[in-house]
């Protein structure tokens, strides 16, 4: 008989279907566990109660901010009432702090970096009563003792089983979406080194891409299954060699697979991939890109270690232009003591890049100091008070605006350029958003936001208010 193993994905303000968890659950054999997602975006906490009733443990993919707040709440009641379930806390949260995960009364274990084969051999030693003190890159408390144990090689994905999707319902999450969205990861890691990103803390600078044939066999059988639209490569980088991409589009050619496709591509990437490539991947389906500009000022670039140049993303705004493809454009404001008129550099970048193209997004962020990297730990030594404890960080917030390096009237101008820019370059014939298209441009191009009346009337009025 089976032995059944239970993953819970935490509420999430995002509809991204639960691919961590369909890694490591697809890693284990079959033919041995039973594995069970229980989604907390989805399900209720009596699900997931019902199916703990017989399983062998609970595995818990644990990302900052409101999920590890929801991962913090449910663990707590499970361990309440089922004290011999071991909890398992793995994901970003669970690989960067590992101790602090580890010394939390109702996780057993924190798996730190890559889960699949970790969290096998955790199941594997669970299920046969074995201990589990030696495997490598767990963290975990012992006689008031943390121990933790090195975490072994990041491995190349290609030596994982393929993604089981029967792990969910699929369906379900086309109707949160909206649309027949799929999502799958083709690569893990990123080779660059930027400043502000806790990547390469996890993966130490590593990338493995899965094999062309072997993603589209997946990707065909799974499109015959469930018949998306749409698909969503939530990859770090997926642009990082051209030459795969250039084999990935010409197979979803060959197979006639119907979707349209959106993917992570750099500046420099961008500007250096060959302009059939782009060709290529606009007749297979590419739809849209995701570039992290993230500065339009030099220095600001430097300080982040972005390694682009700003040339880069026109080159590419071109390419993508030509090609009639979209992009989101992001970029990120207020890096510990960055100037004003280096936040005015990049929204005068952001400006330009949006007017290109009525196809082109701007998601303008603030800086939120997180560890793993190495403004953190600049930061650190300037005795920056990051949060202490998982509470602490359960309150963390990715995209609010707060921010200490920005003051409040800055902060006023960018909001309304926000909102505004959204509207000032459309292309929609929506009455009411031509009408506002033509009061928004005239502000955004004269850099005019005093008394916002039309973003207040919009904000009082959403959702009611059809604006496409």
């Amino acid at each position: 008989m089976r032995k059944k193993v239970v993953l819970y994905n935490p509420k999430a303000v995002f509809w991204t279907m639960p691919l961590a968890l369909i890694a490591i659950g697809s890693a284990l054999d079959p033919k041995e566990f039973e594995v069970v997602i229980v989604d907390g975006r989805l399900e209720s906490y009596e699900k997931l109660q019902a199916e703990l009733k017989d399983a062998i443990c609970l595995g818990i993919t644990v990302l900052t901010g409101a999920p590890l707040n929801d991962a913090l709440e449910v663990s707590r009641k499970v361990k309440s009432e089922f004290q011999k379930i071991p909890i398992i806390w793995g994901g970003w949260h669970s690989s960067l702090f590992p101790e602090m995960c580890a010394k939390e009364k109702s996780v057993d274990v924190a798996v730190i970096g890559q889960g699949e084969t970790i969290f096998r051999e955790l199941v594997k030693n669970i299920s046969e009563n074995k201990s589990l003190e030696k495997i490598d890159g767990i963290c975990f408390e012992k006689d008031g003792q943390t121990i933790k144990n090195p975490a072994p090689k990041v491995l190349n994905i290609n030596e994982f089983p393929k993604q089981n999707y029967e792990l969910i319902d699929v369906p379900k999450y086309y109707a949160l979406k909206n649309q027949k969205q799929f999502d799958y990861i083709s690569s893990q890691g990123c080779r660059f080194r930027c400043s502000f990103c806790a990547d390469p803390a996890v993966y130490n600078r590593n990338w493995f891409g899965l094999e062309p044939e072997r993603m589209i066999e997946e990707l065909e059988f799974w499109w015959k299954k469930h018949r998306f639209d749409d698909l969503a490569f939530q990859d770090e980088t997926f642009f990082t060699y051209g030459k795969r991409v250039e084999q990935i589009a010409e197979k979803i050619l060959e197979r006639n697979l119907k979707f349209t496709w959106f993917g992570t591509l750099r500046a420099d990437q961008g500007r250096i991939i060959d302009e059939k490539i782009f060709e290529l991947c606009k007749k297979s389906g590419l739809r849209k890109v995701m570039i992290g500009l993230e500065a339009g000022d030099k220095d600001t670039l430097k300080f982040i270690q972005k390694d682009i140049k700003i040339e880069d993303m026109w080159f590419t705004a071109e390419k993508l232009i030509k090609n009639k493809i979209g992009a989101i454009i992001n970029v990120i404001l207020g890096f510990p003591n960055e100037s004003e008129k280096s936040i005015r550099e990049t929204l005068r970048v952001a400006k330009e890049m949006r007017k290109m193209s009525s196809d082109f997004e701007l998601s303008i962020f603030y800086f939120k100091p997180y560890p793993g990297n190495a403004i953190a730990d600049l930061l650190r030594l300037q005795n920056y008070k990051f949060p202490k404890d998982l509470e602490e960080w359960a309150k963390f917030d990715y995209i609010g605006s707060s921010n200490e390096w920005i003051d409040e009237s800055l902060k006023n101008e960018i909001e309304n350029f926000k909102f505004y820019q959204k509207f000032a370059y459309n292309k929609s014939i929506n009455p009411v958003r031509f009408a506002l298209k033509q009061v928004s441009k005239k502000r955004v191009e004269n850099n005019f936001y005093n008394l916002p009346f039309e973003k207040k009337i919009i904000e009082t009025l959403k959702p009611s208010v059809k604006l496409s």
